[in-house]
């Protein structure tokens, strides 16, 4: 344990290994092998009621996933750029476009949907502030409009949403955030239960201020996570009692971890899993239908290209969820050994309209679909 660790009270207990309860019944759907393309997005861009998927170069027509091309993507040092496919209508025509957030070509960008779907997608640039390694939307100054919010590697900012004059387009302008919140790993949610949104680093996290526009962001160093946590960092009242938690996988390292909220500035760091590595992605979501929230995370294929611990292991992606009643974490099986990663932005959505959540999981392997195909009782 670091000095800069003992200094914020943090405590790293392992917690007992999660049990397995057998794989969750999800059926693989290949969309394209051979995809290498690090971001998906889900939308009906054909317009036909369906769910259809964006990733890279290529839009794929539900139900058949017929492939479609959507523009040439440039390919930086053997990477193609885009490392997000945010869902946004920037330009008010009634389809959503999608906001890429990039390491290699240290941009911001959005492609545009176009009215006809035989023409290629056109790039607008948003901004370039510098790598960043991937990021979200959400909703930072409390206007009821997305904003903007990358993970920068070596500066703190975020983009407020904007409709422009003609209340058509939306742009974005620039914020600065604390420079504390630089560096790999970031999450968003209220720590500590006063309504807003504060923002979480690898060092700690920052209050958010009645008015983020005008004000300041008060950093509290109170934990560390790792120097490599995945994005974005989930905040979730894991254990029931109240208050928020935070739950992440390390995105270049081996371990699953939740920190554990225990009042006045103290935090208790956990293991719940340390036999996978490269977790860049972890998401919430329920699984299961039982209404509790699951961690889901899977690890990315070759992320550094070998050079990673545990690269040359077997793709998995896992769930967890929390046993309160036991204090620990079980973990399901989702998919491991068949070739399927999950990326900087896997998407999490019932995409074929049956009541449960599906996988759409992006990736240097492939891009695939795994269907969720839970039994329902009657009633559901």
């Amino acid at each position: 344990m670091s000095l800069r660790q003992c200094l914020f009270g943090l405590l790293l207990i392992s917690s007992c290994f999660c049990p397995r309860s057998g794989a969750f019944p999800f059926n693989k759907h290949i969309l394209n092998a051979g995809s290498t393309y690090s971001a998906c997005g889900v939308s009906d861009i054909d317009l036909d009621g369906d769910l259809d998927v964006i990733c890279g170069g290529w839009w794929y027509r539900s139900p058949g996933w017929e492939k479609v091309f959507v523009r040439k993507v440039e390919e930086i040092r053997g990477r193609f750029d885009g490392y997000s496919h945010l869902p946004l209508d920037m330009d008010g025509d009634g389809d959503e476009d999608f906001i890429n957030i990039n390491y290699r070509s240290k941009s911001i960008y959005w492609i545009e949907r176009p009215h006809s779907l035989d023409q290629p997608w056109q790039k607008h640039i948003i901004a370039l502030p510098g790598a960043m390694e991937t990021g979200f939307l959400c909703d930072v100054d409390r206007d009821g409009r997305l904003d903007i919010l990358p993970n920068g590697a070596k500066f703190s900012a975020w983009w407020r949403g904007i409709q422009n004059s003609d209340k058509q387009r939306i742009e974005f302008k620039k914020q600065e955030l604390p420079e504390e919140l630089a560096g790999h790993g970031l999450g968003f949610g209220d720590v500590d239960g006063d309504g807003r949104g504060d923002l979480i680093g690898i060092r700690g996290w920052a209050k958010a201020p009645d008015n983020p526009l005008t004000e300041i962001w008060k950093w509290h160093p109170e934990f560390f996570l790792e120097e490599r946590a995945g994005i974005p960092v989930q905040v979730q009242d894991v254990d029931g009692d109240g208050d928020a938690d935070l739950v992440w996988s390390s995105a270049h390292d081996y371990g699953v971890f939740w920190m554990e909220n225990k009042g006045k500035g103290k935090w208790e760091k956990r293991v719940i899993d340390d036999s996978w590595s490269q977790g860049h992605t972890p998401l919430w979501a329920d699984l299961d239908g039982n209404g509790i929230g699951e961690l889901v995370s899977g690890k990315r294929y070759m992320a550094h290209d070998g050079k990673d611990p545990g690269a040359e292991d077997p793709l998995v992606i896992y769930s967890y969820e929390f046993q309160k009643e036991k204090s620990e974490w079980l973990r399901r099986e989702i998919t491991k050994g068949d070739g399927v990663g999950w990326g900087l932005d896997p998407k999490i959505v019932d995409i074929d309209d049956d009541g449960d959540l599906d996988l759409v999981c992006p990736g240097r392997s492939g891009l695939y679909l795994l269907e969720n195909r839970r039994i329902k009782s009657p009633a559901q």
